[in-house]
């Protein structure tokens, strides 16, 4: 079984009492969606003059109604988060680097590379296409893909591969730059086999009288990303549909008036 870090975490905070962020919270907002890739544009281009701050304000809108955050691409924004909640926690989990690969290969990357994705997202701008729209940028600015990912009917195995081959540098680098940004005292090096001791005394939370959560599968997951694109699928046919009635109206009273003649 595969145990998601963030998701597993996430479980962790809400048994403890915190409301937690996660990337499926994101998933189901648009707003969110879209106020999300506007910080990641304004994080990797820094010299857009239309970019949006990245301080405690712009992140109180997306998380001040949580007292925790996981994931990506809240992750992608750790030192920036670091520096507006200077009275924040932070926790780092650190796992076998061997392992992690085959885990985020087996799930995200295999989730994303769905052929299915690149149509649904045409057709559903707002959400699977601001979605695929966050892929491209987290891919080449964070994990610095030269590869471009395709359109719809074209082959994207380059851009993951490509992916794949510079995963384990992204994950690394990243460990290091929450570890350079964030104060020893507000930092906790954690593993997930650790359970709640380490955690809890973090956090001044008392133990909870329950095992530690393991969750989503890459079963679960799986099936998380099949429903996302089954809904996407709807909501852009739905809009095509609603968009053509007025024509399909209009050549009906041609049609209908052509045989009154």
């Amino acid at each position: 079984m595969y145990t998601d870090p963030a998701t597993g975490m996430s479980a962790a905070f809400e048994i403890l009492g915190i409301p937690s962020w996660h990337w499926v919270k994101m998933a189901e907002n648009t707003l969110d969606l879209a106020m999300w890739n506007e910080v990641l544009k304004s994080k990797f281009h820094p010299e857009d003059p239309d970019r949006v701050p990245l301080d405690r304000k712009t992140f109180d809108s997306l998380l001040g109604r949580f007292g925790a955050c996981t994931d990506q691409p809240a992750a992608i924004v750790a030192e920036e988060l670091v520096a507006a909640y200077p009275e924040a926690k932070v926790i780092l989990i650190e796992r076998d680097i061997d392992k992690w690969f085959e885990s985020f290969r087996k799930t995200v990357i295999a989730g994303v590379n769905s052929p299915a994705i690149p149509f649904v997202s045409l057709i559903d701008r707002d959400c699977m296409g601001a979605m695929a729209r966050q892929t491209d940028l987290i891919g080449e600015h964070y994990f610095h893909i030269k590869a471009k990912r395709q359109a719809w009917l074209r082959n994207n195995s380059a851009f993951f591969e490509e992916w794949l081959q510079k995963s384990k540098a992204a994950y690394l680098a990243h460990n290091a730059e929450v570890k350079r940004v964030t104060p020893p005292e507000r930092l906790l090096l954690y593993q997930l086999d650790q359970g709640w001791e380490p955690l809890c005394k973090f956090l001044s939370k008392p133990v909870p009288d329950v095992p530690f959560p393991r969750v989503n599968d890459t079963e679960e997951l799986n099936k998380l990303v099949a429903l996302y694109i089954a809904e996407g699928m709807r909501r852009g046919l739905m809009d095509i549909a609603q968009k053509a009635a007025p024509a399909v109206v209009l050549l009906l009273s041609v049609l209908a008036w052509y045989v009154r003649r």
